[in-house]
């Protein structure tokens, strides 16, 4: 028996585990580490009960910090029933006995020289990480045993293994998760049938050998085939002529080059024609210094009779009828027979991988329940007085997303969408109308934008708007003092704030909301997953909407967003005028700053925005300060300001505050303008070195001006040549369209920011032509989601697949 000491212990146990698995388990749950605060609880529990029986405590305590962060999540899981166990037990006045049911999660030591693996947890002893709801134990399937070195397999060895480490290839399974770069047909030609500039396999026997010496060392081998002769040729490789003397029959490969009588191979490979007939098609690896694509090839092959028991089929037989096998498709990814069979592999596990990412990240979200939300149905009257105060006429599109917000909040079942509008297109108003919704029904709505400056403009617009119909709004920034920020903790706490807008402020602990009945996460992009679930988590299961004014693509929507219901504001206000657009060279901006003086003449204002050269903040301040001072040169009775990041905050609020009041003329700022500032009186964005800027970037930036009834205007300031990116911005104003475009220009892994994102690149599927392949891997997903229990096979190889790190760091 512990006591009640012992129960204080185990609730700061509890606690600091719901901590470890709100920072993905990187034990950082607790400072100086979770491990080390596990120490402290055992030999505290040690203590107040001698003869108990911790050894399950003792196994993690000791292993914890060595373990995979899905290892200790299980092991996690382990520690709960542990704690429940005993609170059980302390109930029915009974001591807590030895631990048969919980075995210890053993570490398997491979001999000396060999670096210790975690040895997974058996499914027996553990649930699995994302054991659907409603599963049957029973029907748990036993995972594979934790794989050994690779330097074990026939051709790697130590040495090698630390080199296929370097490049991230520690286990079997990354050798199959290692695809070919490109492939290279190999099937053998004839000279006659060579092309200039073409790449080629000839088989022939060598006739003679000669080095041209000089700088560099030119080796060319004479190749003779059926009386007719082609020229192997080699750079600095002088063992050639040893390794392959007169009278050896080869296989050579390389680029053709046909100049003179008898044609040259610039070789990439040669080997022996007896040894190893080539394959038709070849796969190429990314290859470093010492570790050649040949030699990982080689690897790749010795592990392909390993594909069926590290890849066993998940697919229910009427949905795999019209797929490859798995194995059959990870074999052949590598080694495909055909081009056709090739084709038919990269279908079935883009189509798989893609399925997985959906699924993990609607599982990073199932944390937050979605049923028993509140019915916010009680603020008809409010929305209706709101409408009746604007001073323009809603769009229909905008009509008609309110209309689809009302009827999800009218629901048990929460909310859960992401409304896409282009810049400009009135998401404000309609985050407005839900939060008059949500306020009316009785209960609070919260607002969390990235940046200060955006939830400040936010905040403003808010009291604005709802303090005439008797709402209290309060804002929470990271950049208040304590006492202000006490004062608003407290208004939350209590109910008197009916709204609250805020930064990363609104997640933090120390947060507690009375009533929080909506949660809306504006500029999506600029969020990590895991930041956004946490907002939500913040109340009894508000209803949750997401605002982003980056349109995505429909392949990432349904990628990253499947579980979110889709609304789009594909209509802008009546008015307003398209931004004019134009690409300059440095030659054109004298008349440029002509225009800008004529611009200002007229009581316009002008946004010039400098490129962050690196992803350095000195960089970027130093571009930022030539452009402000040269400025200042051109247009010395002009007033000026500069905005950049290493500014503090209450400095950047300042200044654009100045803006926006119209005390400043010009403004001179890094990508901080970015998201959401809204001057109506800015009508010219002189984007400078904007090629260096992404295409979704650049469309965010030419919107912040065109917000007034004047035309507005757009200068691409670029000396390259030519460029896609810059085209496309002069020919459209879709930001839908653009954001198909870019994803066609950048691939979806930079177009996710990874980093950003709390996103792992996806390896193979490019989302930017996989569509058809991302909607039928969404209309699966959408089944296993509905019915989990009938897919255990789905969760267990999305479990191995992206484990929980790749999906959500803190």
């Amino acid at each position: 028996m512990i006591g009640n000491q012992g129960k204080i212990v185990l609730n700061h146990l509890q606690r600091a585990i719901a901590a470890e698995e709100k920072q993905g388990c990187c034990n950082t749950g607790v400072i100086g580490g979770f491990h080390l605060f596990l120490k402290g609880i055992l030999s505290r529990l040690e203590q107040l009960e001698k003869d108990g029986d911790f050894n399950v405590l003792k196994d993690i305590t000791n292993h914890y910090k060595d373990w995979s962060p899905l290892q200790r999540r299980q092991a996690l899981a382990h520690l709960r029933r542990f704690i429940e166990e005993h609170e059980e037990l302390e109930a029915q006045g009974q001591a807590p006995p030895v631990y048969d049911s919980l075995k210890p999660v053993n570490l398997e030591y491979g001999g000396p020289g060999i670096s210790k693996q975690p040895q997974q947890p058996k499914p027996s002893d553990i649930p699995p990480a994302s054991e659907p709801p409603g599963s049957d134990k029973k029907e748990r399937l036993t995972r594979p045993t934790p794989p050994r070195s690779l330097q074990f397999l026939k051709g790697v060895g130590p040495e090698r293994a630390k080199l296929l480490a370097q490049i991230g290839l520690h286990t079997v399974k990354d050798l199959f998760f290692y695809f070919p770069r490109r492939y290279e047909d190999r099937s053998l030609r004839r000279i006659g049938e060579l092309k200039d500039g073409e790449f080629a396999s000839v088989a022939g026997k060598v006739v003679a050998g000669q080095i041209a010496r000089g700088k560099m060392k030119v080796v060319k081998l004479s190749i003779e085939q059926d009386g007719r002769l082609v020229y192997g040729v080699w750079f600095n490789q002088t063992y050639i002529l040893k390794q392959f003397p007169v009278g050896t029959p080869v296989i050579v490969t390389g680029k053709v080059r046909w100049q003179q009588r008898v044609p040259e191979i610039q070789a990439t490979d040669i080997q022996k024609a007896g040894a190893a007939q080539p394959a038709g098609i070849v796969p190429v690896y990314s290859e470093t210094a010492r570790l050649s694509s040949k030699v990982i090839r080689s690897i790749v092959q010795g592990v392909l009779d390993q594909a069926p028991e590290l890849f066993p089929e998940f697919l229910p037989p009427e949905e795999g009828k019209r797929w490859v096998l798995r194995a059959q498709a990870y074999q052949e990814i590598h080694f495909p027979r055909s081009l056709h069979s090739l084709g038919q592999a990269r279908e079935r596990l883009v189509f798989e991988e893609v399925l997985f990412l959906q699924l993990a990240v609607a599982r990073l979200r199932a944390g937050v329940q979605r049923e028993n939300s509140p019915q916010l149905k009680g603020g008809e009257s409010l929305v209706q007085k709101f409408f009746a105060n604007l001073p323009f006429e809603l769009t229909h599109a905008q009509k008609r997303v309110i209309e689809e917000i009302f009827r999800d909040m009218a629901n048990t079942q929460g909310m859960a969408r992401l409304v896409q509008g282009d810049v400009g297109s009135g998401k404000t108003a309609v985050a407005m109308a839900a939060l008059l919704m949500a306020v009316g029904s009785g209960y609070q709505g919260a607002m969390m934008a990235p940046t200060e400056i955006l939830a400040l403009q936010h905040y403003q617009s808010l009291e604005a708007a709802f303090n005439p119909l008797g709402l209290h709004v309060v804002c929470l920034l990271g950049s208040q003092t304590k006492s202000e920020r006490d004062k608003i903790l407290a208004e939350i706490a209590y109910g008197k704030a009916h709204v609250i807008v805020g930064t990363h402020a609104l997640i933090q602990e120390s947060v507690q909301f009375h009533s929080l009945g909506l949660a809306i996460t504006d500029e999506q992009h600029r969020f990590g997953v895991k930041q956004r679930t946490s907002l939500q988590t913040k109340g009894e299961n508000p209803h949750v909407l997401v605002l982003t004014a980056t349109p995505i693509p429909r392949t990432l929507a349904l990628t990253l967003y499947g579980d979110l219901q889709l609304s789009a504001l594909d209509e802008m206000p009546q008015g307003r005028k398209p931004i004019m657009t134009r690409k300059l060279t440095e030659r054109g901006r004298s008349s440029l700053e002509k225009f800008m003086e004529e611009q200002m003449e007229k009581g316009r204002q002008i946004y010039v925005v400098c490129p962050l050269v690196e992803e350095s903040e000195n960089v970027d301040l130093i571009s930022a300060t030539e452009r402000f001072e040269s400025l200042q040169e051109r247009f010395p009775n002009r007033r000026i300001s500069l905005l950049h990041g290493r500014m503090k905050g209450v400095q950047k609020e300042e200044i654009m505050a100045a803006f926006q009041k119209g005390e400043v003329d010009i403004l001179v700022s890094t990508t901080v303008v970015e998201v959401g500032v809204n001057v109506p009186n800015a009508t010219v964005m002189v984007i400078e070195g904007a090629e260096r800027f992404g295409l979704a970037q650049l469309h965010q930036l030419r919107g912040r001006v065109g917000r007034g009834g004047e035309q507005s205007y757009c200068f691409l300031l670029s000396d390259a040549k030519s460029s896609r990116r810059l085209d496309v911005l002069c020919e459209t104003q879709d930001g839908f369209k653009i954001a198909e475009e870019d994803l066609k220009i950048r691939g979806a892994g930079e177009l996710l920011g990874t980093r950003q994102h709390g996103i792992m690149e996806l390896r193979l599927a490019d989302l930017s032509r996989d569509g058809r392949l991302v909607e039928q891997a969404y209309q699966l997903a959408q089944k296993v989601l509905a019915h989990p229990d009938s897919y255990p096979r789905v969760w267990q190889e999305c479990d191995q697949f992206f484990s929980l790190e790749d999906i959500g760091l803190h």
